[in-house]
């Protein structure tokens, strides 16, 4: 709990508790005294529905989500909370069977469709599982060579199938039926967030930037420079490039429509960013730069892709730059000082927040500049990404320090980095970054100047 930021632990608590408590109240006030017994176990699927709806509609990805907590722990809330309802609903099974052939073939239909697409998940989409079970990732990498990733992307979706069993389940209950207030409000939730799951699906597809690559190199074992050049989708060049922007640390959805097994959008940090100005000349499209390691069937092709392929970009994601600008906003030393710690092919994200503000001035006399420490550590000297420019890139910006170490990020590093005023930003593996969060703990540093992005979940 003492990571547990103000944002985080009021989106725990809305999903949880203030999400459900319309729908069993209602509940509550419409049931029938004669059934008095069976209430709890009522309440107990009610809780698992809702729950199980605001899995779906986190699914979606709302950007007002991302920007207050970030999408990897919107995904991460997601995740869990589909699995709390799974739980929920198995109890609400057990301790109500069913009193009718339908009613019993909905609900465990609904049921048996929701655990097997958590146990699907839990294995191919769920990173943090994976790098913790040695032979459960061995197990992932052997099934990946039958089943892509897009086929884990359509299973996800028959948790709209599951959701429209359980209405039917509820539905075909009469005494829950003959509830018209909770029957009305369980039947305009269900259809509200199915109108919202339709609408992003279209919405992303009509707003994707659309590009084409521009170049692709080899900058470490089993790592990928891509760079995606963006183009005017047909409109006036300056007023397309003016609403195109990305923030540094942000991240994108991309996908190559022209590419078999590359048609579903996959998210990938950025190492740079755009401001979006407008200023620039029709020969100075954007250009979004990722480093992407080969880990999957999606991430070991990119190596082989040819300038020019199409892509689609859905439009960044990110709140680092957002951190950054709420502690300025609160701090009085007008620039906030920045401790950036990076480990392995985590560092993506962090490069395009260095580069951003390391050197940035402000008004205030007595912060003219910001003062950036950066520690990127990798397990050997081969594994560093943009080695050269990184250190050239420290050594010309005042106020900054820039450190790429073999090794951990142990105590004794990262100790001295902590000074008074400053935020904390980590990328990297799940276990390097708790290590690194245990670590600021131990010394003082609150959970509220601390930030990071757990992509692997």
């Amino acid at each position: 709990m003492k990571f547990l930021t103000s944002h985080i632990a009021l989106a725990w608590a809305t999903v949880l508790f203030i999400v459900p408590l319309p729908f069993l109240a209602t509940l509550a006030a419409g049931y029938p005294a004669l059934y008095a017994d069976t209430l709890f176990g009522a309440q107990l699927g009610v809780v698992a529905y809702t729950w199980m709806l605001a899995a779906v509609y986190l699914a979606c990805r709302p950007r007002w989500v991302d920007r207050t907590v970030g999408l990897p722990h919107m995904y991460m809330i997601h995740g869990v909370l589909a699995i709390l309802a799974i739980i929920l609903a198995f109890v609400h099974q057990s301790l109500l069977p069913g009193a009718g052939e339908l009613i019993s073939l909905t609900g465990h239909t609904g049921l048996y469709l929701f655990i097997a697409v958590a146990v699907w998940s839990l294995v191919f989409m769920a990173g943090w599982l994976t790098s913790r079970v040695a032979w459960l990732a061995t197990v992932k990498r052997a099934l990946e060579r039958l089943f892509r990733h897009e086929m884990s992307v359509w299973l996800h979706r028959l948790n709209l199938v599951a959701i429209a069993l359980i209405v039917i389940h509820v539905h075909v209950i009469d005494y829950i039926a003959s509830n018209r207030p909770f029957l009305f409000l369980l039947d305009a939730a269900t259809i509200a967030v199915f109108a919202y799951y339709v609408w992003s699906s279209v919405s992303r597809r009509a707003f994707t930037l659309r590009g084409r690559v521009a170049s692709v190199r080899q900058i470490a074992p089993r790592v990928t420079e891509l760079r995606v050049s963006i183009e005017d989708s047909g409109r006036d060049a300056s007023r397309t490039r003016a609403s195109i922007r990305w923030n540094p640390g942000d991240f994108a959805f991309i996908a190559f429509p022209g590419v078999r097994g590359m048609h579903e959008l996959h998210p990938f940090s950025l190492t740079n960013s755009h401001t979006g100005n407008g200023q620039e000349t029709p020969r100075q499209a954007p250009v979004m730069s990722f480093a992407i390691r080969a880990d999957g069937d999606f991430t070991a092709k990119i190596a082989s892709l040819k300038p020019g392929e199409r892509v689609r970009v859905v439009p960044p994601y990110g709140r680092y730059a957002e951190f950054i600008r709420e502690h300025d906003a609160q701090s009085s030393q007008s620039l906030t000082p920045l401790v950036l710690i990076a480990g392995g092919i985590g560092v993506t994200p962090l490069i395009g927040v260095l580069t951003a503000y390391a050197g940035a001035t402000g008004t205030a006399p007595a912060s003219a500049t910001r003062i950036v420490d950066f520690l990127y550590t990798a397990r050997s000297e081969r594994d560093f990404i943009y080695r050269d420019e990184l250190q050239r890139f420290g050594a010309s910006s005042p106020n900054t320090r820039v450190r790429l170490l073999t090794g951990r990020a142990d105590e004794a590093l990262i100790a001295p980095m902590i000074r008074p005023g400053a935020i904390y930003l980590i990328a990297g593996p799940m276990p390097m970054m708790d290590a690194v969060r245990e670590i600021l703990a131990k010394h003082g540093v609150a959970s509220t100047d601390i930030y990071y992005e757990p992509f692997a979940m």
